[in-house]
């Protein structure tokens, strides 16, 4: 609790007294030194300098931005339009069949948040810096670095190109300059390697802090898509870091995939890198991971605001060996919740046992056909992976920390560039090394007795789904543009986004991608 206070709470309570500004505002809004004078100025208050890159974190985990983006464009989430609600203008269904423009909603916001990451962590570094220099400022700088680092790597993979300002470059008059991919992708690798033998371990300050954990993750991560970024392959640099991460003894994949999406679960042997979450303290409901997919008649306890939206695919959906596959279903809660964590198909039940009803009083029976345009209240199979707390007395808050890295990953990770680099027989046992961990219970999941890259890709899905991670994956495998349940096959121009027009019309360094 200690490290979900000074994450956020400290940082909701002092933001207010400084004014970051995204790199592509029209008119930036400059750190005011009259009215924040005595934070910048005053070391004691270094930790509320660090804050608010840490909490723009959280950005990257709302459904409604960033996670959209990953997962809506996928064969993992659709979220067709049920009567009334779901259409918002059209702008699930763009996602969905990747019909989206240079104007959308979800790409401005997206934009924004992750430059205003990268602005944060350019404020943390300069003020931090004007300091009398000791062990904790040093370490908070590289944090920060680190931090603009990771957010410059997400806007690199959605958009291909990365506005940047120096920490110390404070005339805002200027436009940025900007990165093209292969520019930002190597300043990207050359800072996370600067700020990585500077960073503590996990066992010092926890999976909620940046660490050489996180630093190695992310390398893993930059040189497994440095191909797709640049056309040229480092399979060798990728199996280096995820060596140096799986053999530092401080990772463990668990023998129970759900312990780690249980409610209060702040730490996990699997977590590289989490955003602490907290429903004691009203976050918003970006990430209210049971609300937005479940029926409205599946209340429970204080959950009595629930908005039957996001489900999986048919396509995705039909994959799974639904029997002998623990990552599919999971039924400890139902007692307290009705509802299974997991895929949720057929007659839904409340704690109680009886059966759940749709608004016009015909069964709660999720079924996988979806009509994206037009659909009734129980189509869709939904997916609650993280269990909410029904007697929270904040129900858009979230009780769950959820990794943004862990080491499950990492394996899988390697397994591809293994396979890619050559080595089926190692790819064959990092895959098998995850598999035997993840049989249902009284059931056995099968090992792979051979292996191919379709193999490592419906691994990914079954390890790391509605994770934030699947758009990367389905480009990085050349299946982002094919098609799957109610999208049909698209451009090779869909596999980066658009920049928003509201950001090439305020920086004349940025040029729209193609097609757009």
């Amino acid at each position: 609790m200690k490290m979900k206070r000074y994450k956020y709470i400290l940082y909701l309570a002092v933001f207010s007294l400084i004014s970051t500004s995204s790199c592509t505002d029209l008119k930036e809004n400059v750190l005011d030194e009259q009215l924040g004078g005595d934070l910048v100025n005053n070391p004691d208050n270094i930790e509320s300098l660090i804050n608010p890159p840490y909490a723009s974190l959280r950005r990257t985990i709302e459904w409604y931005d960033y996670w959209a983006l990953q997962e809506v464009s996928t064969d993992e989430v659709i979220i067709p339009t049920r009567g009334t609600d779901w259409y918002d203008n059209g702008a699930w269904q763009e996602l969905h069949l990747q019909s989206w423009n240079s104007d959308h909603i979800r790409l401005k916001n997206v934009w924004d948040a992750l430059n205003q990451g990268v602005s944060r962590s350019n404020t943390a570094i300069h003020y931090i810096g004007q300091f009398d220099q000791t062990a904790t400022t040093e370490l908070d700088i590289n944090e920060a670095r680190f931090l603009r680092a990771y957010y410059m790597y997400l806007i690199d993979d959605l958009f291909g190109q990365v506005p940047y300002r120096d920490a110390d470059e404070l005339d805002f008059s200027t436009s940025p300059t900007v990165m093209n991919r292969k520019e930002a992708t190597d300043f990207i690798i050359s800072e996370v390697k600067a700020v990585l033998p500077n960073l503590k371990e996990k066992g010092e300050v926890g999976s909620d802090r940046v660490t050489k954990g996180a630093a190695q993750a992310l390398l893993a991560k930059l040189y497994l898509n440095y191909e797709v970024y640049t056309g040229e392959p480092k399979w060798t640099e990728t199996i280096q870091y995820c060596d140096d991460l799986i053999n530092s003894g401080i990772y463990a994949v668990t023998n129970d995939y759900w312990e780690m999406f249980q409610k209060f679960v702040e730490d996990n042997d699997e977590f590289i890198l989490r955003v602490p979450m907290d429903d004691n303290v009203d976050m918003g409901s970006g990430s209210v991971w049971a609300n937005f997919t479940l029926h409205y008649s599946q209340t429970v306890g204080n959950l009595t605001s629930l908005w039957n939206g996001p489900s999986t695919t048919k396509t995705f959906f039909d994959t799974w060996d639904k029997v002998n596959d623990g990552r599919f279903y999971d039924d400890r809660n139902i007692g307290e919740l009705g509802f299974n964590q997991g895929f949720m198909s057929g007659q839904q039940y409340g704690i109680t046992g009886e059966a759940l009803e749709q608004r016009n009083g015909d069964p709660l029976i999720f079924v996988p056909e979806v009509n994206l345009q037009s659909s009734p209240e129980n189509a869709g199979i939904r997916v609650n992976k993280f269990a909410p707390n029904p007697d929270t007395e904040r129900q858009f808050s979230s009780p769950n920390d959820v990794p943004i890295m862990r080491i499950s990953d990492i394996y899988l990770i390697r397994a591809e560039a293994k396979l890619r680099n050559g080595d089926a027989a190692g790819a064959l046992a990092d895959v098998n090394y995850i598999r035997a961990r993840r049989s249902a219970a009284g059931k056995t999941l099968p090992l792979l007795s051979s292996i191919t890259l379709d193999d490592i890709l419906k691994e990914r899905g079954y390890e790391l789904y509605w994770e934030g991670l699947r758009r990367q994956d389905l480009v990085r495998f050349g299946k982002f543009t094919e098609a799957w349940q109610e999208k049909p096959v698209t451009d090779a121009a869909k596999e980066l986004f658009p920049l928003p027009t509201s950001a090439v019309d305020v920086n004349e360094n940025l040029t729209q991608n193609p097609s757009y």
